[in-house]
């Protein structure tokens, strides 16, 4: 027997083609068979599967996976795929766990395997940080879910091997370094006056301290570190402080301006410099060789406030006298001599 199915308008999976009908169709009572759908014809049987979305059509039919499916035989077939945990770059493999309501094996995917892929038919291994998805699908059907694998970057540990004490005009040492994300270790000398700096080797230059840093900018799968530790350079004779012989405000990274080695030690200090007459041309408290520095202008304690220096006259070239007072522990100290100025 025969029976006559009246299809409206729709669109309708014929195999993989889409077509719209609006035409008669012939449906067969046995188990299964194919029926021409206009110019198409499309496979159907009894007691297969569908997804919430199967389309119902007239006489109690459903068209679902390319299949037109009698509704009483209809069976419902559900994927619970749950949202992802957030990782981390360098986090251990995990295993993904969809289920198919009919207990039937799904198949996995990353949108982008820069960042996570599958092996294993389940298991996920991070490559790198970023956003990708991980579909989960039935097997040998469409039904699929898809969830947000998101993957920070890693954190980097750096340590940096204590610098000993070093002595003025002493050897070189190098520096180490090493992070745990492996990568390489670039380091920073803050303060050239007392110590000179090539690649990884240290020279002490002067008396005095330096901030060195051991660090490393990041990456795309790595967040940026930096450790710092300070380097302290003495002088084998006892000396605190060095003061230059020579100041030369020419612009040429020589003794521009008056350095005192040493000084940040001491950071309770007063410095009054005096011309050959006894006037006094320049004085400062809490000396620390750049915001508060003598740079061959006289007049006045220059305060640093963000913005340059007024313009001030140099001082005439010839020979200068100093005293600073400084305050070493509980004692006060001083320290008196002279230098040239010359341009």
């Amino acid at each position: 027997m025969k029976k006559i199915l009246l299809c409206a308008p729709l669109l309708i999976l014929a195999g993989s083609v889409w077509a719209q009908n609006n035409t008669d169709g012939n449906l067969l009572t046995t188990a299964g068979g194919s029926t021409r759908i206009g110019t198409y014809l499309t496979d159907w049987s009894v007691g297969g599967t569908a997804s919430s979305d199967s389309f119902q059509l007239p006489s109690g039919h459903y068209l679902t996976q390319g299949f037109l499916q009698p509704a009483s035989s209809l069976i419902q077939l559900l994927l619970t795929f749950d949202s992802l945990p957030g990782k981390t770059y360098g986090d251990v493999n995990f295993e993904l766990h969809g289920i198919a309501s009919d207990g039937t094996d799904l198949v996995y995917t990353s949108e982008d395997e820069s960042i996570a892929k599958i092996v294993n038919g389940n298991t996920v291994v991070i490559v790198g940080a970023g956003t990708t998805s991980i579909t989960a699908t039935i097997k040998n059907t469409n039904i699929s879910k898809k969830q947000i694998l998101a993957v920070d970057k890693a954190t980097q540990t750096i340590t940096f091997e204590v610098i000993d004490v070093l002595m003025k005009n002493g050897s070189p040492v190098t520096l180490k370094a090493t992070s745990t994300s492996g990568l390489p270790v670039q380091f920073t000398n803050k303060n050239p006056f007392v110590v000179k700096l090539n690649g990884a080797e240290l020279t002490p230059v002067d008396i005095g301290t330096a901030t060195m840093e051991a660090s490393h900018p990041g990456d795309k799968n790595y967040y940026p570190a930096l450790v710092s530790q300070t380097v302290r350079v003495i002088d084998p004779s006892g000396a605190q402080l060095s003061v230059p012989l020579v100041v030369s405000p020419n612009g040429d990274g020589i003794n521009d301006q008056f350095v005192i080695k040493g000084i940040e030690n001491f950071p309770d200090n007063h410095l009054v410099i005096v011309n050959r007459n006894g006037t006094k041309v320049y004085e400062a408290s809490n000396y620390n060789n750049s915001e508060l520095i003598f740079s061959g202008a006289g007049d006045a304690r220059y305060e640093f406030k963000g913005k340059p220096a007024p313009s001030q006259s140099f001082l005439p070239q010839g020979t200068y006298f100093y005293v600073i007072d400084y305050k070493d522990g509980a004692n006060r100290k001083r320290h008196t001599g002279y230098f040239v100025l010359k341009f």
